[in-house]
């Protein structure tokens, strides 16, 4: 088992520390509040000027206003989603259109000019090197292989542990769990 361990964790080492170091910056990104999975979207939640007692007139203005600048500058294409946010002095009006990738078309909602055209990145690149994601397929096939690593290592870790446990009981009579 020792073989076997030792072989696997030589292998896997590289992966292991990829995926382990990753994982800190994505941890570390959420408890400061820089969380990659907001997508952009800090300002969700909060109160604005967009109210339910607007009549629906108001809102199919602004929403037909943001679809034609939308329009405009990406004719015929799909849209994934339309959304109104924002408060009284700053309504916006945003288009997420499919592809790969999305894009995400922000407007003034009140007057439909254009604010910004940006590309929509799905993940962070910390998350997508995290999950093997920025090497395409290949990168998901090693996810799953540096992952099953980690199953081996922790099993076979664990067999090794077991015997030197059983041979320290055997030869010492100590059942300590653990020891120096």
């Amino acid at each position: 088992m020792r073989s076997y361990h030792r072989w696997a964790a030589a292998l896997a080492a590289v992966f292991l520390l990829i995926v382990s170091a990753t994982g800190v910056i994505l941890q570390v990104q959420k408890l400061t509040g820089g969380d990659p999975d907001s997508g952009g979207r800090e300002e969700e939640g909060r109160a604005g000027a967009l109210t339910t007692a607007m009549s629906s007139p108001l809102y199919a203005a602004m929403i037909t206003r943001t679809l034609d600048a939308a329009r405009s500058r990406a004719p015929a294409s799909a849209v994934s989603s339309v959304s109104l946010s924002g408060d009284a002095d700053d309504l916006k009006g945003e288009v997420v259109l499919a592809g790969d990738p999305p894009r995400t078309i922000t407007v003034d909602a009140r007057s439909g000019r254009l604010i910004s055209d940006e590309r929509r990145d799905k993940d962070s690149l910390i998350l997508r090197i995290h999950s093997g994601e920025i090497l395409g397929e290949p990168g998901v096939f090693l996810g799953i292989l540096w992952g099953l690593a980690l199953v081996i290592l922790s099993l076979t870790g664990g067999w090794v542990y077991l015997a030197m446990y059983r041979r320290r009981r055997r030869a010492s009579g100590k059942g300590a769990l653990f020891w120096k």
